[in-house]
């Protein structure tokens, strides 16, 4: 991340966050933990863990920060529906239907690929939360907007003021927002630690760590991020770089992220989007076996796994302070239950047979 002093104190950038409107419902704060088996295990720097995983709401994960801003937003404009498309083993379609069930908004989810899939991991979870379900197959799914265009109009004739999420740009940017004030905390926990410089930040990249990096900037604190892409369609300059401005306007800050304030690796990603790689299943049972710590296979196994591979080619200094963002998405390790409890790895030294 290019250095740069700081432009605004931490009193005043957490004046700006608490200004804004928000619901609480996510377990706050966060632990810090530190993971000394994998550090060890790994040879490699200090290695913690930020439990976003831990925020509660249904299974948790980063996205219930998100919603804490969002849901707040929502009531403010008066809507009372929520229309969402995601694909069918979401995170955000699950913390979208928690967090509409403790507002008491109608949800309505357009699942993109999911027409005949099991009903296991993030697909059972929406259903328990009760959400109204479309679930599209692969033509469908490429109607989707179009879809949830018709299912808004659907609700106003019911006499709802719906949200179509895609047609709005708040949700683009709310998880930077939100992760502002994650790292405000996160910048309190380090310190009590006595960690005051050559942090670096690891996990999926995306709109949360850049969060974290945008009050870096701001702030002027030592921070470096390395982001790990989980899927190749996924445009970072439409997805993150054209949207995050949004976050720094709204808490009207100075200095604004830059692409390279966020070093991103795309060679982690394997097949493709919901297919672990060899290399990430390792990465799920080494958590597991040294920390007791679950990751899951789509996004922060992935990002796991670059960080240990990343560690054993000797890319990162041992005296370097590395945080770990655990942005959850723990119902997604029953999705892929035969993948994962057929590894023969690092697992095989716990396996006993049946007498």
């Amino acid at each position: 991340m290019t250095t740069t002093h700081g432009t605004v104190t931490r009193e005043e950038l957490r004046a700006r966050v608490d200004a804004l409107p928000r619901v609480h419902f996510a377990h706050l704060p966060t632990p810090l933990e530190d993971l000394p088996r994998l550090t060890e295990e790994l040879g490699g720097p200090r290695i913690l863990v930020k439990r976003e995983d831990a925020t509660g709401l249904a299974f948790g994960g980063n996205k219930a920060r998100h919603y804490e801003f969002e849901m707040a937003h929502l009531k403010e404009q008066g809507f009372n529906a929520i229309v969402n498309i995601m694909d069918y083993h979401s995170n955000n379609a699950r913390v979208t239907g928690a967090a509409a069930n403790k507002m008491g908004f109608k949800y309505v989810l357009i699942l993109k690929n999911a027409k005949d899939r099991v009903i296991q991991g993030n697909l059972l979870v929406d259903t328990i939360l009760g959400a109204e379900l479309h679930l599209l197959d692969e033509e469908e799914s490429d109607r989707a907007e179009e879809l949830a265009d018709e299912l808004g109009k659907r609700l106003e004739e019911e006499g709802y003021k719906p949200y179509v999420r895609q047609q709005h740009a708040f949700p683009k940017y709310v998880g930077s927002l939100a992760y502002v004030d994650c790292a405000l905390e996160l910048a309190e926990q380090l310190e009590e630690r006595g960690i005051t410089e050559k942090v670096r930040f690891f996990g999926v990249s995306g709109r949360s760590l850049a969060g974290l990096v945008l009050t870096a900037r701001n702030l002027g604190l030592d921070w470096k991020a390395t982001g790990v892409a989980v899927n190749y369609e996924v445009e970072m300059k439409e997805y993150l770089y054209d949207v995050i401005g949004g976050a720094q306007e709204v808490l009207g800050l100075t200095n604004a992220f830059q692409p390279e304030d966020m070093t991103v690796l795309t060679q982690y990603i394997g097949e493709g989007y919901g297919i672990p790689t060899e290399a990430v299943i390792e990465a799920v049972h080494m958590l597991g076996k040294l920390e007791g710590l679950m990751v899951d296979p789509n996004y922060t196994g992935t990002a796991m796994s670059g960080l240990i591979d990343q560690i054993r080619q000797g890319n990162l200094s041992k005296d370097e302070t590395v945080v770990f963002l655990h942005t959850g998405g723990l119902p997604a390790i029953f999705t892929f239950a035969e993948e994962l409890a057929g590894y023969t790895g690092l697992a095989a030294a716990t396996q006993v047979s049946s007498p």
